[in-house]
């Protein structure tokens, strides 16, 4: 039986490291608690400078988990020839360090199907693929699903036209750190809470009515503000109309648990219209490790279950939902949503991990 202990990851990443985690973030943090992990930040805008320098830094997050920059060396890299070429002389690159430093016998961890098709160029003993958003399958993925050893998907719909040999579907994953709060926050608490990115994606139209609907109530956003040419946005996010609305701004992923923890509901109002978004919400885990209801379309991950989500199909609905909360809120109901939850930690998610990447 493989166990994913005392190994050297490679986690590939489409998103840098910062405050702001996703799944890559996550795992990362997770695997590194009983692993050595390096976490391959996607690089940044190219420079002619480039062509004379790798620009590979290193720095520590912990001891165990290391955050790596390096540069794309010739531009236009996204697709074609000058792709295959650059990331021939990248890898080539980050493998002569690794070596250097006495890394050896990697797993590949990707979640960037844009970059490092070929993980045995980095030395790779093994290699997964984790697809956790909906992408447009073009060349550089489709050689990246033919090179790994198998798939992960976060929920069936990513499976679509991937035709990988060896998959696995496997949800969202909590730690255990999640489950209990540790400082008090600057607001009074019993606020509507969303977090994540705030954007095109999300239901503009149904917040304004959320906000109009219940103007005693505080809703409070944590998250990335994108500006987005949209009149309901504008009003919203950059003029406030509404003065029952708090923009936090970016708060770090570790402690958002405590802004959960003080909020008398989460809301995950996105517009399942827009392609991708009808799948999951990365926060709905870390609400119901709160024991929070949640406000919310109904997605197609195992995460999403009718009795734990309150959802909705349209904004009355919505509205609805949140005018019942207070008589329809129990202890027990609190209790069953961080059962819930408790199955998605990721000490288990790694142990399915662990028997898909085992030979047989």
């Amino acid at each position: 039986m493989f166990k994913l202990k005392g190994k050297t990851i490679l986690i590939i990443s489409n998103e840098p490291w910062g405050d702001i985690w996703y799944s890559k973030h996550n795992w990362a943090y997770e695997l590194s608690k009983q692993n050595k992990v390096f976490f391959i930040n996607s690089p940044k805008g190219w420079s002619f400078k480039h062509l004379f320098t790798n620009g590979i830094k290193i720095r520590n997050y912990s001891d165990t988990l290391r955050i790596v920059d390096y540069n794309n060396r010739l531009p236009f890299t996204r697709f074609g020839v000058l792709y295959l070429l650059n990331e021939y002389i990248v890898t080539g690159s980050l493998r002569k360090w690794f070596e250097k430093n006495k890394v050896s016998k990697t797993i590949f961890w990707s979640f960037d199907p844009y970059r490092f098709s070929n993980p045995k160029l980095l030395n790779a003993t093994k290699s997964i693929f984790f697809r956790v958003d909906k992408f447009l399958l073009l060349s550089n993925e489709r050689r990246l699903l033919k090179n790994v050893d198998g798939l992960v998907v976060t929920a069936e719909i990513l499976l679509k036209g991937t035709q990988s040999k060896k998959q696995l579907i496997l949800s969202h994953g909590i730690s255990e750190e999640e489950f209990k709060y540790t400082n008090d926050v600057d607001y009074p608490s019993n606020y509507f809470l969303y977090v994540g990115n705030i954007d095109y994606r999300m239901d503009v139209e149904l917040v304004e009515k959320l906000l109009i609907a219940f103007p005693n109530e505080t809703f409070l956003f944590i998250g990335k503000l994108v500006n987005t040419d949209n009149d309901f946005f504008q009003n919203i996010f950059y003029r406030k109309q509404h003065k029952n609305m708090i923009i936090h701004g970016v708060e770090h992923f570790k402690n958002l648990k405590n802004y959960i923890y003080h909020s008398k509901a989460c809301l995950a109002p996105m517009d399942v219209k827009i392609d991708g978004n009808e799948i999951h919400h990365h926060k709905s885990l870390q609400y119901l490790a709160m024991g929070k209801p949640i406000i919310s379309p109904i997605f197609n991950d195992s995460v999403n279950k009718d009795e734990f989500i309150l959802g909705y199909t349209n904004s009355d609905e919505a509205i609805s939902r949140i005018r019942e909360l207070d008589s329809s809120e129990t202890k027990q109901k609190v209790k069953n949503r961080i059962n819930f939850a408790e199955q998605f930690l990721y000490s288990n998610l790694i142990s399915k991990v662990e028997d898909f990447l085992s030979d047989k």
